[in-house]
């Protein structure tokens, strides 16, 4: 047996004082005169007999109660079995990741298991608390109560080794620490959380009720139908319903679909979307598991028209039916009345056959690239020309042996952006064109290849080079299906186009025009909550926005300026926590695993559970003073 208060027990050394007012007590008796002289002396006897008798019971009973109470305040206890001992404080992970939005027996499995917490964890209890997001550290439970309930959801999970880092960050000691991990375990990678056994962490796993989830895996834009694509899947091949899905921008209903999953779980859907509008919406279904994947937004702004600018003596007529109105400002001008002024103003610039590179020339179109313009070459038949040298001086680029033998341009790098959208598959029985005459060109990307490997169109940083004049008597190339795309493509290599959609605490870079009065000011990201600064920086015509760690909110946003709104930027949170996919614990050792908060402190209350004794204590020692009353009122 053990005491709480061993101290107490020194009151027990107060008890000789009763023994010693009963031993030095000393009761005197009259004496009274009778005739009987013997008979009385024999009464008196047994009278003090009996009177001795009384009190030494009263003295045994008065030390018995207040030896009960002196124990009783004492509080003595019988020690738990178990070998481990109470821990003095609580460290605890509570996962915040959106598959905490499931629904367990009991509502949504984050808001359940904090408020089991908030009843299971004595109020004088110390504990830490971490989640994916916050630290609370070294605080009680009552003084973080409201912050506990307010915990909103993120979309990254800690991993099993950052897990592992941040328990011993905050344990000082852990010989008397109880670790704790209450989550779902959601499984993300190779790695197990069987790893955290180590540090001896109790496990609380979560289940959810459902493990059907509905989940938009990707959208993208098709820009030669304008239409949406979207690939969408269900967590469970037994899933047979119907879901509806919607676009809306912003709160305009502009194309419906219904999804069935009966024969298989992946689904694409493609919805048309208007032309030639700005759309800053979102798609949105119905699921049955998590919500914070039945939304996904996203925003497609008008493109700006293109400023292409065409320098030369050759042939320009094919380049003005390619660079129509509609999507470009087009402007051609000869040499000799070239005004520098539209350098600076144009994305595109195209050198058709000049053959004498003046060194205002040379200067202006190398400050154009250096800025971020884009610069296609035609070269010149001519071989007695400074294009070469102007080539290799300014952007390392060879353009050697001009040869007059025919080839025919037979291969087509498929991947390069110029072509990667063009084709719907590799091809190979395509009516290739052919030149007469070409350079040999060094150091670029081959875009289009001559039957002998060498280099038709190549590419070296925003600068792209032909090896022939594509006037019709060299080659018949214009008449090739390949040019339009190659020359359309090219020019919009400069345009700044936005993706629809970016996923948020990811690296994003974004591409906003402006013009150039706005090149100097700064431009911020907003919507109806929030609005911030990112990271810019200013090229010719645009300005290139870069965001990291912000925002943490996935949504449509206005890029602004005052009163001015330059684009529209979304993002979308990533879409690993919609996998309904958990970690196993088929062998836990030196640790504990429950399904809920409240399983686990019962259990473990048990575990450590004492055995107090002073209520007996107290029971006895009324027990005793009841003895004692008894005995003075009715023992004679």
């Amino acid at each position: 047996m053990l005491f709480k208060h061993p101290y107490v027990l020194y009151a027990l050394f107060a008890l000789i004082i009763p023994i010693l007012i009963h031993l030095f007590k000393l009761r005197k008796f009259k004496k009274t005169a009778f005739t009987n002289v013997a008979f009385l002396e024999k009464i008196r006897l047994q009278t003090r007999k009996s009177s001795q008798l009384k009190k030494w019971l009263v003295l045994g009973a008065r030390l018995l109660l207040l030896s009960g109470l002196i124990f009783a305040f004492a509080e003595p206890y019988l020690p738990s079995s178990s070998k481990k001992q109470q821990p003095e404080k609580y460290i605890i992970y509570l996962d915040n990741s959106f598959s905490m939005q499931a629904k367990g027996s009991n509502g949504p499995l984050l808001k359940r298991a904090i408020q089991e917490l908030i009843e299971q964890i004595n109020e004088n209890q110390t504990l830490s608390i971490f989640t994916n997001s916050e630290i609370y550290k070294d605080i009680r439970i009552a003084e973080i109560q409201n912050e506990l309930m307010d915990i909103n959801y993120v979309a990254e999970q800690l991993t099993p080794k950052q897990l592992s880092l941040k328990f011993k960050q905050l344990a000082k000691d852990t010989s008397n620490t109880a670790f704790i991990a209450v989550s779902d375990f959601q499984k993300h990678s190779n790695n197990s959380y069987s790893e955290l056994t180590n540090l001896s962490v109790d496990f609380i796993k979560l289940n959810p009720q459902e493990l059907k989830n509905v989940v938009i895996d990707s959208l993208n834009l098709k820009n030669i139908k304008n239409e949406l694509l979207l690939e969408i899947s269900v967590s469970s091949n037994d899933f047979n319903e119907s879901i509806p899905l919607s676009v809306f921008n912003k709160k305009n209903l502009i194309g419906k679909a219904e999804i069935n999953f009966s024969e298989n779980n992946k689904q694409k859907i493609e919805i048309p979307l208007p032309k030639n509008t700005n759309i800053n919406g979102y798609v949105q279904v119905v699921s049955p598991g998590l919500t914070y994947d039945n939304k996904r937004f996203f925003s497609i702004n008008k493109p700006p028209k293109t400023k292409v600018l065409v320098i030369g003596n050759g042939d320009n007529s094919f380049l003005t039916k390619i660079y129509s109105d509609k999507t470009f400002e087009y402007k051609s001008t000869r040499l000799s009345n070239l005004n520098y002024a539209d350098i600076n103003t144009s994305n595109c610039i195209v050198i058709n056959e000049i053959s004498d590179f003046s060194s205002a020339l040379k200067q202006n179109l190398v400050s154009f690239t250096n800025q971020g313009g884009i610069l296609a070459i035609i070269p010149p038949s001519n071989e007695n020309n400074s294009l070469r040298e102007f080539l290799k001086e300014s952007y390392s680029i060879g353009l050697n042996n001009y040869t007059k033998i025919p080839k025919k341009i037979t291969s087509i790098s498929f991947e390069h952006p110029i072509f990667s959208n063009v084709f719907s598959k590799k091809i190979s029985n395509f009516q290739y064109p052919s030149v007469k005459e070409n350079y040999q060109i060094d150091s670029t990307q081959k875009i289009l290849s001559l039957e002998d490997n060498s280099t038709f169109l190549g590419q070296k940083n925003n600068v792209f080079v032909f090896a022939s004049p594509l006037n019709k008597q060299i080659t018949n190339f214009k008449k090739s299906p390949l040019v339009v795309p190659c020359f359309f493509n090219i020019a919009k290599q400069n345009t700044p186009i936005s993706q629809i959609s970016y996923t948020v605490n990811e690296p994003n870079e974004v591409n906003i025009p402006v013009t150039q009065q706005h090149q100097d000011k700064v431009l911020y990201l907003k919507n109806n909550e929030t609005q911030f600064i990112p990271l810019q920086q200013v090229f010719r015509n645009y300005v290139k926005i870069s965001t990291t760690n912000i925002p943490q909110k996935a949504g449509n946003y206005s890029v602004v300026n005052n009163d001015s709104i330059f684009n529209y930027i979304s993002y979308n949170y990533p879409t690993k926590e919609s996998s309904l996919k958990f970690d196993t614990f088929p062998t836990l050792k030196n640790t504990a695993l429950s399904t809920s908060v409240t399983s686990y402190f019962s259990n473990a209350n048990a575990t450590f559970k004492i055995k107090e004794l002073w209520k007996w204590f107290l029971i006895f020692a009324l027990a005793f003073l009841a003895i004692e009353i008894l005995l003075l009122k009715f023992l004679k």
